[in-house]
Order: C-alpha cells, then structure tokens, then sequence
C-alpha cells in the first residue's frame, strides 16, 4: 500500500473541505491561488498537491463553496463563497455569549 492509499488502493482523503476553507479564513487576502491554498494547508499539517488542490477546488466549485475567476492565460484565483464550519467548542461559546456583550475572544 503506498502513502496516501486505503488497502483497496484508493486515494484516501485527508484534506476536508472544511480545511480548504479554513484556509481562505486565516489569510488575509480572500483571493488565492490553488499552490497559496495548499500552502496554507501544509500550515495546518495537511499534505496536498497544488494539482490536488486545484482538483479539489473544482469540486468544491461543483457545490457552490468557492468561485473562481481567470487572471490570465494560467492564473486563476480562488474565493470562500461560505464560512467554515466552527468547531463544536467554538459553536458553545459562540451560542452561550448570543445575548452579551463578550464578544471580544472566543
């Protein structure tokens, strides 16, 4: 079984969508090219191909998460058209402070 294969020998997936969209979260620029995302997986431990990312990215466009817009002959930027899911701890505090003022840190 090489690295990245189930016992069937299938690509097993290890990056989420979540994790992509994290990603477009953390940077400070909304538009990104697929090798800016995969480096901001690599940030996150996540081990991806910028051809895997593309790959990835046109799925993820399939389903209306993320656009994308040509700036050249090869240059395609990528944008988040949702938000990453909050993990469960975050969605508590979130829900718990709805009605406050402690919006300060989560």
């Amino acid at each position: 079984m090489s690295q990245g294969r189930d016992d069937a020998g299938r690509y097993e997936e290890t990056v989420t969508e979540q994790d992509i969209l994290k990603v477009f979260d953390y940077e400070d620029d909304p538009v990104l090219t697929a090798s800016e995302v995969a480096e901001g997986l690599r940030r996150f431990g996540k081990q991806i191909t910028r051809e895997g990312t593309r790959n990835r990215l046109n799925q993820m466009a399939e389903k209306d998460l993320v656009s994308r817009k040509k700036f050249g002959a090869r240059a395609v930027g990528w944008w988040a058209e949702v938000a990453p899911e909050l993990t469960e701890a975050t969605a508590e505090i979130v829900d718990s402070r709805k009605d406050t003022d402690e919006w300060t840190e989560l």
